[in-house]
């Protein structure tokens, strides 16, 4: 899911098209199954309705009262009978009132009898000369009556060349019980019943003969037409059969533009619904059809079907930007979650390496000389930045441009033991007070005249160690990888560590001079007190020293300012009932001092302390215990530097 999602994200422009083409497909999908669907209804009513229509046809013609009449004088009239196996022309004058009573009553043009040898003995005519003599022998009608069956019969008119349908019921031998007829009793009406039947109920109605030939139809010019393929054949085997006049004697018939069968057709480009349907005309050659066609552009509207296309392409579109929606929502989630691991990540990371600084600042700081505090620095760098070698050079005093080696690191006993600043491109470095990463050559060695002589890192990082912009020293360390993957902030960070502590221990060795020297004085001779405490008032830092009961003996000035006190109210008194700390610090002061004073210890460390300017100070706290001249214990000093202030003072 997050692959689909990460796809459609980083594709998104191709998303949209697809899904327009997927609308567009669904919608022209929806639209052919619709039209189909439509189409195949009309088809489908199309087809009842030319079914119903065949079946109207065959009612008012085979099935029809015409027909049952004549049916009904062949079967008893006598005179007929007579006539029909009269070799000779009829002279009964009854015959022809009775043909033209059945014609007159169901409105027919001729109504004939025709004998056994296939010629018409009686005939009446309403329009016309009667047909009396005329030899009907080879009609397909007449054949069918000799062997006993009615049918009706479509065809060209030999007397008139008009198109008619022929009623023909056989006429029975009186008496006999075989089904063959004697002769034929044919009833002749025009075409206009069927044409009537077929006008204005479809877009397009045909009758077609067996042969294919459309003998009827609404539409005028389609007379005359064929069904399927013309063929030479076809079209002689049409006129032999002479029921269609001379209809194809000069021209070819043009072929029909549908099959007969029933479907879905194109006709010009137009769809149309074709049905078929059988007409049982009890035909030699087989069963007339009834070919009806509805122009489904017409019926079927598009409109409609377009309603239909664009609202499920809508939908679909729809359903598209739901989904792209939810996947472009899942890749936000995806990579808010892989933003927030990646956060955590990097607090985590962030959080290793400060507690990491810390366990170095701690180390850093238990360092009780230069010596030890650079060896340590080297140590961690190689801990926390992979170090492969290192040195740090000192300046031992703000005058002095030479800088002495305190610490190497896997060095032996190549470094030197001085370095000047400005020779070389650590003295460079130290200079210039700006830090410097060299990358090696991967192949080779590459000759660096520096404190470590030749050598081949991956790279040499250079760092001055500077405190406000005092120089104080220079780092230089070699690393395996490359300078790209180095830290080279948070290397600048441990050197300003360094740095600090470097100043700090400068700091507490001038405090400690001027303790021990205070110490000194005061255990010399008890007449040098005023001395000392003009002395010990002129210190800058906040000082102090306590007898073997560690209560207060005496204060500077420093001390009385730095926490708004008078030295009067405080000798005599433990740290316990200075109300300027607080209580949990003053049990731990009383405890470390009874301890300090115990041993002769020292204690030194920086600590938080609230002065009189209502702020909490970051301060190096030192204190020293020391012995009487006897070896007892005779209490302690202690001093408080602000740190802070120190740094103040540095920056202005």
């Amino acid at each position: 899911m997050n692959r689909i999602a990460f796809f459609f994200a980083a594709h998104m422009r191709w998303a949209w098209a697809g899904m327009l083409c997927i609308g567009l497909g669904v919608g022209a999908l929806v639209w052919s199954a619709d039209v189909n669907w439509r189409q195949q209804q009309r088809l489908s009513l199309l087809e009842t309705e030319a079914q119903r229509s065949g079946i109207e046809i065959m009612s008012s013609t085979l099935n029809g009262n015409l027909m049952g009449s004549i049916t009904l004088l062949g079967l008893i009239d006598s005179d007929i009978k007579q006539d029909a196996t009269n070799g000779l022309l009829s002279v009964n004058a009854n015959i022809p009132a009775k043909l033209a009573a059945v014609g007159s009553s169901f409105d027919a043009d001729g109504v004939f009898v025709v004998g056994s040898d296939g010629i018409i003995k009686t005939a009446w005519d309403r329009t016309s000369a009667p047909s009396t003599g005329l030899n009907v022998q080879f009609r397909p009608y007449f054949q069918m009556a000799m062997q006993g069956k009615t049918n009706v019969y479509a065809a060209v008119s030999m007397a008139r060349g008009d198109r008619a349908i022929y009623f023909t019921a056989p006429v029975f031998a009186e008496q006999a019980k075989s089904t063959s007829g004697v002769g034929a009793l044919v009833a002749r009406t025009t075409l206009d019943r069927v044409d009537g039947l077929l006008k204005n109920r479809f877009d397009t109605a045909l009758l077609l003969s067996p042969q294919g030939v459309v003998f009827a139809s609404n539409r005028s010019e389609w007379v005359g037409r064929l069904a399927g393929e013309v063929t030479p054949q076809r079209i002689k085997d049409i006129r032999d059969l002479k029921q269609f006049g001379t209809l194809f004697d000069s021209t070819e018939p043009q072929p029909l533009p549908v099959a007969p069968t029933t479907g879905v057709q194109s006709m010009g480009g137009v769809p149309y619904a074709v049905a078929h349907a059988k007409v049982n005309w009890n035909d030699p050659s087989g069963d007339w059809s009834l070919l009806v066609l509805e122009d489904l552009s017409q019926s079927v509207p598009w409109k409609f079907t377009a309603a239909r296309a664009s609202v499920a392409a809508i939908l679909v579109g729809l359903l598209g930007w739901m989904l792209l929606h939810l996947f472009k929502g899942r890749y936000a989630q995806a990579q808010a979650s892989d933003k927030l691991q990646l956060f955590a990540q990097t607090q985590e990371s962030q959080l290793r390496y400060r507690t990491q600084m810390a366990t170095a600042f701690v180390h850093l700081q238990q360092s009780d000389d230069v010596q030890t505090l650079c060896q340590n620095f080297l140590q961690e760098s190689h801990h926390l930045f992979g170090a492969l070698q290192g040195v740090v050079y000192v300046r031992q005093s703000e005058t002095t441009p030479r800088m002495q080696l305190m610490a190497a690191f896997a060095c032996g006993d190549t470094a030197p033991q001085e370095l000047v600043v400005g020779e070389g491109l650590l003295g460079q470095v130290a200079a210039e007070q700006r830090s410097r990463v060299i990358t090696t050559q991967q192949q080779g060695i590459w000759t660096i005249r520096s404190g470590l002589g030749n050598a081949t890192p991956g790279a040499i990082v250079m760092v001055p160690i500077v405190h406000n912009t005092t120089l104080l020293g220079a780092v230089e360390i070699a690393i395996q990888d490359g300078a790209d993957q180095f830290a080279h902030d948070h290397f600048a960070e441990l050197t300003q560590l360094l740095a600090m502590n470097l100043q700090i221990l400068a700091r507490a060795r001038h405090t400690q001079q001027i303790l021990a020297d205070t110490a000194a004085a005061r255990l010399a001779s008890a007449e040098l007190l005023g001395f000392q405490q003009t002395l010990i008032d002129a210190i800058p830092y906040p000082l102090f020293y306590k007898g073997p009961d560690a209560r207060f003996v005496g204060f500077n000035r420093a001390y009385e300012k730095a926490f708004n006190v008078q030295r009067e109210t405080l000798i005599g008194k433990t740290v316990m009932e200075l109300d300027y700390l607080p209580l949990e610090d003053r049990v731990a002061y009383q405890a470390e001092d009874e301890a300090t004073i115990a041993s002769a210890g020292v204690v030194r460390r920086i600590t938080k302390i609230p002065l009189a300017d209502g702020r909490v100070h970051s301060t190096l706290y030192y204190v020293a215990g020391f012995c009487k001249t006897d070896g007892s214990p005779g209490g302690l000093v202690g001093t408080v530097v602000d740190l802070d202030a120190l740094g103040e003072e540095d920056r202005s």
